[in-house]
């Protein structure tokens, strides 16, 4: 047994430690990073990246006008399993900038012996400080247990050696839509399955109209306001869900979206360490009741999304180096949901405000209406802005291919309260889809 001395241990590789290690490193720290099996966490693996990854394949092809549905398909079914030598490199360039930084790499089973030491097979790892980044795990529910053949989650649907003809999704969420709009470009045969009134609920209609009736275009079949009841397995691989009503609908495969678990580390229930059956308890700054541990990333529940994750590891390496306090502000973080069309947008959305019963005026533009949106040929989305009080911006919400792109700093706009006026006065490229903004700020009424 070897017992090594550290300012900082790291428990878990994916965004949120990755992050916080290197910046911890580059302040002058000592540094270990735990991890149970590789580098990169759900996101590289299994979720944001490689189901990116298929569904930028699909634009390419939409792009290019590839019409025979055998060669479509054939195309992109190929993408289904052979993401993974391209998530190996990603994974080794992630080692590489981790060693640059002197980060020392720990793989294996690890447990915690007490608040200050954790060991990773035959190595023990005392440190000052401990950061829990393990993450979580997809899980189904009663009755939809995940056993990865029939009932399945994103993690076994990305390891898809073969595309099945017909497709359950359990769940209207972002996870769901975003599969829903994978399996119908592939030309699988989907079933969407939402309890909610809506589909994406907690988002503005006319943000999700459009997705819906693309989605409909394709031949998803849409179920809103029924849950999934019952599950019937027959003999030849197929099996039936009955939903709320009664109603039997008959698959292939269920994949079951939205259930995540906590990767508890083992021996956490040792250290006093206050839990609830989902997450890590923390408080503003991230910090555990145990004053020498923090929780980061989706184990401490607050929001399960990468880039959430990536800013609380780089602001709790601040807070170990230079005792900042950590100041994420949740409700300016810009969001994405990469379906086709994607979603994207910062701030107030129309039915938050009226709501909140906060007064706006709002302007729209179509991406299509925009010199750069004509000369490419765009025919759909849009620009929406919401203006408060003084012109003071509340909310930029967009719908298009590709509008995520242009959200990852439009946060700062809400948070500093940016007026239509400062707006107008800033120089944009000309021409380019971002003019869409300001063309939306004309437009306000």
């Amino acid at each position: 047994m070897k017992v090594w001395e550290y300012d900082v241990v790291v428990i878990g590789g994916g965004p949120a430690g990755y992050y916080c290690a290197l910046q911890c490193s580059k302040g002058g720290l000592k540094v270990a990073l735990a991890e149970k099996e590789e580098l990169g966490g759900t996101g590289l693996r299994w979720g944001c990246l490689p189901v990116k990854k298929i569904l930028d394949d699909c634009k390419v092809l939409n792009r290019l006008k590839i019409g025979a549905d055998d060669l479509y398909r054939g195309l992109l079914s190929k993408r289904i399993g052979s993401y993974k030598e391209e998530m190996v490199i990603v994974e080794e360039k992630m080692k590489e900038k981790l060693l640059e930084a002197k980060v020392d790499l720990y793989f294996g089973e690890g447990a915690f012996l007490d608040q200050y030491t954790y060991q990773v097979e035959e190595n023990v790892l005392k440190t000052t400080y401990m950061v829990i980044a393990t993450g979580t795990s997809p899980c189904g529910f009663e009755g939809f247990e995940v056993d990865g053949e029939t009932i399945v989650a994103h993690k076994e649907v990305v390891n898809f050696t073969s595309l099945p003809e017909t497709i359950i999704i359990i769940g209207g969420n972002v996870e769901g839509c975003e599969f829903a709009s994978l399996f119908a470009e592939f030309g699988v045969k989907v079933i969407l399955v939402e309890k909610q009134q809506e589909i994406l609920q907690g988002n503005d209609k006319d943000l999700v109209e459009p997705l819906e009736m693309y989605l409909e275009s394709l031949d998803v079949e849409i179920y809103k306001g029924l849950g999934a009841k019952t599950i019937q397995y027959h003999q030849d691989n197929k099996i039936t869900i009955v939903l709320d009503d009664n109603r039997e609908l008959e698959t292939e495969k269920v994949l079951v979206t939205g259930g995540r678990k906590p990767n508890f580390p083992t021996g956490i229930e040792d250290l006093g360490i206050h839990l609830e059956k989902d997450r890590i308890i923390v408080d503003t700054d991230l910090k555990t009741n145990v004053p020498n541990i923090y929780g980061i990333g989706d184990i401490n529940g607050i929001l399960g999304m990468a880039h959430v994750a990536i800013q609380q590891g780089i602001a709790v390496a601040d807070h170990i180096i230079f005792k900042n306090k950590v100041t994420m502000q949740y409700k300016e973080l810009p969001r994405a949901i990469f379906t086709i069309p994607e979603i994207a947008g910062v701030g107030y959305q129309e039915f938050e405000l009226l709501e909140a019963g906060i007064s706006y005026k709002k302007g729209i533009c179509k991406l299509s209406d925009t010199w750069r949106g004509f000369s490419k040929g765009i025919t759909e989305g849009f620009v929406k802005v919401l203006v408060g009080e003084n012109d003071k911006l509340l909310g930029i919400w967009m719908v298009g291919d590709d509008v995520s792109e242009y959200v990852g700093l439009m946060g700062i706009l809400i948070e500093k309260e940016i007026t239509v006026k400062e707006i107008k006065s800033n120089l944009m490229v000309h021409p380019s889809l971002t003019e869409s903004i300001l063309e939306a700020i004309l437009n306000v009424e």
